[in-house]
C-alpha cells in the first residue's frame, strides 16, 4: 500500500522534484527537466528506484517504469508526510542585498535550516528592491530535494517592513538582529516561552534604522544580539536560523 512507508526499505539515493498536480495516487510523473536529468545525467533505468518530493509536503519512494525521450513515469511504492519539515513554522524576513548570489546563498542555507517563508524585506537602508523570482524558486527547489525535506518554502515579494510587523500573529515569537543592542535576549530565553511560530528580522548591510528597531519593539519583537563581529547580512541570518532551527526542533 503507497499510503505507508515500508520502514524496512532503504531509501534510494538519487532524489527529484514533482509538484502535486503530477502525482496521482498511484503515480509520479517527472517534470520535462526531472525527466531529463534522471534519463540524461544520472542514466536511470526502467526498474531503479528513486525518491520524489511533491513540495506540499509528501515524500514518495518511486520504481520508475516509463523512460522515453523526455518523459519519466514511476509507481510510487511508499509515501511519508512532512519528512525534515520542522516543528513550528519558522519565517525569516532578510532585507535584500546588493549582490545576488548573497541572495542567493541565504535562500539556499534557508531551505536547508528549516525555513518555511521567506520574505524579502524592504527597509529604509535596503537599496535593492527586486530580484530574479525564477532564478531564486530554482534554488529553493534544489535546495529541497538536497536537505531532505518534504514542502517548499513559500517565498513572498518585496515586503516593507511595517507589513511583517503589523501581520505577525501575536502567539509568533518575534527576533530581530541588531547589533547595537545593549538590552538583547538569548535565542533560548526567548524561545523558551510558549510560542506557535518564529518570526526573524534581518536589515541590510548599513543596519535597521533606530525607528525600525522601535517600530519593531512595539510589534512586540525581541532584539537579539550575534556576538561582537560585524556580520554580513546574509551571514546574520544564517547564523540566527541555524540556532532557531535547532531549538523549534528540541522535544518541550
Amino acid at each position: 500500500d503507497p499510503k505507508y512507508c515500508d520502514k524496512h526499505r532503504a531509501e534510494p539515493k538519487h532524489r527529484f522534484f514533482a509538484p502535486p498536480e503530477q502525482c496521482t495516487p498511484d503515480h509520479v510523473v517527472l517534470p520535462m527537466d526531472e525527466a531529463r536529468h534522471a534519463i540524461k545525467v544520472m542514466r536511470l533505468g526502467v526498474g531503479d528506484e528513486i525518491v520524489v518530493v511533491d513540495g506540499a509536503g509528501s515524500t514518495f519512494h518511486v520504481e520508475l517504469e516509463t523512460l522515453a525521450g523526455k518523459r519519466a513515469v514511476g509507481r510510487i511504492l511508499s509515501r511519508t508526510s512532512d519528512a525534515g519539515e520542522p516543528k513550528q513554522p519558522i519565517h525569516a524576513s532578510m532585507a535584500l542585498v546588493k549582490n545576488a548570489s548573497r541572495w542567493e546563498v541565504f535562500l539556499e542555507k534557508a531551505v536547508e535550516l528549516g525555513c518555511t517563508r521567506i520574505t524579502p524585506l524592504l527597509t529604509q537602508r535596503t537599496l535593492k528592491v527586486r530580484f530574479n523570482r525564477r532564478r531564486s524558486q530554482a534554488i529553493l527547489v534544489a535546495a529541497l530535494k538536497q536537505s531532505g525535506r518534504s514542502r517548499l518554502p513559500v517565498l513572498d515579494e518585496p515586503t516593507k517592513i511595517r507589513q511583517i510587523l503589523k501581520d505577525k500573529d501575536d502567539d509568533t515569537v518575534g527576533l530581530i538582529c541588531h547589533e547595537a543592542s545593549s538590552e538583547s535576549d538569548s535565542f533560548s530565553t526567548v524561545l523558551s516561552q510558549a510560542h506557535s511560530g518564529v518570526s526573524l528580522l534581518v536589515g541590510p548591510e548599513g543596519g535597521f534604522t533606530e525607528e525600525e528597531v522601535s517600530l519593531a519593539d512595539d510589534a512586540g519583537y525581541n532584539r537579539i544580539w550575534l556576538g561582537a563581529r560585524r556580520l554580513r547580512a546574509e551571514t546574520a541570518a544564517i547564523a540566527a536560523l541555524a540556532v532557531i532551527s535547532q531549538l523549534v526542533d528540541v522535544e518541550k
